[in-house]
């Protein structure tokens, strides 16, 4: 039966096309089992079958592209990703004497944002009012970053120094009132939405989230990405997009084996 629902499921590529527009996300060249297998997964949270749901994506209900985003988009991340990149961050925001204002962009469940708050009390910001503003368009993924509890499989990379003063309990860890302060959540669509009110920021971080849009979406999400920028402040983006940022007018800093791209005054 589930092989017939999903042969019965209309056009596979044009629910990609639809998932495309609307968020921005790319399944398709070689992911068509992550889109099948969210097509499934999402019908059944919902109670039908796949064909039926694909036919309302179609249609593009908004319940029902929300639902194949929920499933279909991989959110796994870890804490201290890219270490030299939130190294480099605490040198440049020790060096600031105003309040940071930053914009985590695709934060997933949360342990980028985390990570950029340890790393801003590591610098010795304590009580700068620096203040982190981080989403997300899957909304299962903001509830696991608000309740801001996890397991040793998110927390593999953090180093045990940082561990120790930042996370409270043993097993499942929960993340001190003092870094979860400094950060707020919420839920933004990178493609369609405007750039969240809080802005212009010091920092933006959209680090492995362009990797799945298609080029044609990348382009202009960057463009907002770099406008919601301060003059002289900061975008990071995951190390191998950042050939993505090539053709834009940015200064490129480095800074101990990290880059990022510096909005010109």
């Amino acid at each position: 039966m589930e092989r017939t629902s999903r042969r019965a499921a209309p056009s596979l590529s044009e629910v990609a096309q639809v998932l495309a527009d609307e968020a921005g996300v790319s399944l398709w060249g070689g992911l068509e089992p992550a889109l099948r297998d969210g097509l499934d997964a999402a019908a059944a949270a919902l109670g039908e079958e796949p064909a039926a749901l694909a036919r309302r994506i179609l249609a593009r209900e908004p319940a029902a592209i929300a639902a194949l985003v929920e499933h279909s988009v991989v959110a796994e991340t870890v804490f201290w990703r890219h270490p030299e990149q939130l190294e480099a961050l605490g040198r440049i925001a020790a060096e600031s004497p105003g309040p940071l204002s930053i914009w985590s962009a695709g934060c997933a469940t949360g342990e980028e944002p985390y990570s950029v708050a340890m790393a801003l009390l590591e610098a010795g910001r304590r009580g700068k009012g620096d203040r982190i503003l981080a989403t997300d368009v899957s909304e299962r993924s903001l509830y696991v970053a608000e309740t801001a509890v996890y397991g040793p499989r998110s927390l593999r990379k953090l180093p045990r120094r940082i561990a120790d003063r930042w996370l409270e309990g043993t097993a499942e860890r929960s993340i001190a009132p003092e870094v979860r302060a400094l950060v707020r959540f919420a839920r933004h669509n990178l493609v369609p939405d405007p750039a969240p009110p809080g802005g212009p920021f010091d920092l933006v971080l959209c680090r492995n989230v362009l990797i799945y849009f298609t080029p044609e979406t990348a382009a202009p999400v960057l463009y907002k990405l770099v406008g919601s920028l301060h003059p002289g402040g900061l975008l990071v983006l995951g190390p191998v997009e950042l050939p993505l940022a090539s053709a834009l007018d940015l200064d490129w800093v480095e800074d101990g084996g990290a880059t990022f791209l510096r909005r010109q005054p």
